[in-house]
Parts: C-alpha cells; sequence; structure tokens
C-alpha cells in the first residue's frame, strides 16, 4: 500500500491547525479564565485569612483592653478604699479633737465659773465685813475716835502742805467736817491750818454729818480729805488683791 504523503502532511497541517485553534480560542480563554477564578479564590482566602488575622489582633486588643480595665478597676477600686480608710481615720482623729477640745472648754468654762462665783462670793463678804466695820465704827464713835480721825487728816495735809500753798495765798481755808469736833480738836486744826498756810485767811469751819467719819479742806480749786469711807474702800481693795494673789499663787 501506498502511503500518499500529501495527504499525510495535509491531515499534520489541519491537526497543527486544529490545535492551534483550540489553543487560541478555547484552551486559551479557558486557562485565562481558570487563572482569574484562581486568582479571585487566592485574593479571597488572602483577604478571607488578613480578616481573620485582623479579627484575632482585634480580639487580642479586645482582651487586653477589657484586662486592662479590669486592672485600671480593681486599682481605682484598691485608691478609693484606702482614699475612705483615710478619710474615715482622719474625720474620728477631727473627731476625737474636737469633743476634747469641747471638753478641756466645757472643764474650762466651769472653772472659770467656780472662779467667778468664789471672786464673787470674796467680794460680797469683803464689803459685808467692812460695812459691818464702818457701821461699828460709826455705832461706837467718840470723842476719842474723832481725835484720831482728825490726826490722821492732819497727816495728810502735813504730806501735800507745799503743793497746797502755792494756791492758799489770799484763799479763805473751808474745812468740811462730817464729826464734831470739842474746843480742843478745834483749836489744834486752826492752828496748824494757820501755821502751814499763813497767807490764807482765817478757817471757816463747816460740820456736814453726810460726811460720815471724814474731813475735808478745800483752797480754791484744791482738796485734801480723809475719809473712812475711802480708807476702807482701800483696805477692801487690798484684801481683795491679797486674796486674789493667794489664789492665782495655789493655782
Amino acid at each position: 500500500m501506498l502511503i500518499d504523503w500529501f495527504t499525510v502532511f495535509a491531515q499534520i497541517v489541519n491537526f497543527l491547525i486544529l490545535v492551534w485553534l483550540l489553543n487560541r480560542f478555547l484552551f486559551k480563554p479557558i486557562r485565562g479564565a481558570m487563572a482569574k477564578r484562581e486568582k479571585k479564590m487566592t485574593d479571597a482566602l488572602n483577604r478571607a485569612r488578613q480578616a481573620e488575622q485582623e479579627a484575632q489582633a482585634r480580639a487580642l486588643a479586645l482582651e487586653q483592653e477589657r484586662n486592662a480595665l479590669a486592672d485600671a478597676r480593681e486599682s481605682l477600686m484598691a485608691e478609693a478604699r484606702q482614699e475612705v480608710e483615710g478619710w474615715r481615720e482622719t474625720a474620728l482623729e477631727r473627731v476625737k479633737e474636737e469633743v476634747e477640745s469641747l471638753r478641756k472648754a466645757w472643764m474650762s468654762s466651769m472653772s472659770r465659773d467656780r472662779q467667778a462665783f468664789l471672786d464673787r462670793l470674796k467680794r460680797r463678804l469683803v464689803h459685808q465685813v467692812v460695812q459691818i466695820g464702818e457701821k461699828t465704827l460709826r455705832d461706837l464713835s467718840d470723842q476719842d475716835l474723832n481725835r484720831q480721825v482728825l490726826r490722821v487728816f492732819l497727816k495728810k495735809v502735813a504730806d501735800r502742805k507745799d503743793a497746797l500753798n502755792h494756791r492758799a495765798s489770799g484763799q479763805e481755808l473751808v474745812v468740811q467736817s462730817g464729826i464734831p469736833l470739842d474746843d480742843a480738836d478745834d483749836h489744834l486744826l486752826r492752828n496748824r491750818l494757820a501755821a502751814w498756810f499763813p497767807t490764807a485767811t482765817p478757817v471757816r469751819l463747816e460740820v456736814h454729818p453726810e460726811l460720815g467719819m471724814g474731813i475735808e479742806l478745800v483752797i480754791g480749786d484744791r482738796t485734801a480729805a480723809w475719809h473712812l469711807a475711802d480708807y476702807l474702800k482701800d483696805l477692801e481693795a487690798e484684801i481683795m488683791d491679797n486674796l486674789f494673789d493667794d489664789a492665782r499663787t495655789k493655782t
């Protein structure tokens, strides 16, 4: 059997043309579509992996944030408990100090009230004693006591005679007495004043019972006097000073 090489060659060419045509219009588009599909699938898988990674990272970040918030909450709670405890201790200490201050103030007030009461009682007792003494002296007054009052008065005037002499020239000497003077005492009074104030006019003696046991010398606008009431007031003040000095020394 003879081989028709022309036919064989033609068939080979036809086969190659068919393969080229199939590759050009069938296999190549299919491969391109498959490649595109594969690329899409790869991209989708990559995006899925990336999304998963991002989700895991986000979940980890959220977990870390949750842990941080829990730690912060615990820290804030501990700090709040510490502040509350500190405030409670401070408040208790302040209350204790206020209570102690009030107690001391109350004790001090009680002590002051007690001392004030004792002071008033002392003043009243001393005043009553002085009044009783004055009344007793008045009730028991006689000429000897009047003479003693006159002598004390003359000593007062003698202590001030130099100062009084500057105003005595040409002035009337007025003696106001709350006690009666007998002739001897009257004579003694006039002689002493005349000797001390020679430039003054003669003595004018006036009796004023309201002066009580006291005598006053008036020379112009100057006065020298001694009164039992003033003496007793000074005595009362001296007694009170001594009493209070003793009380302060004891406290």
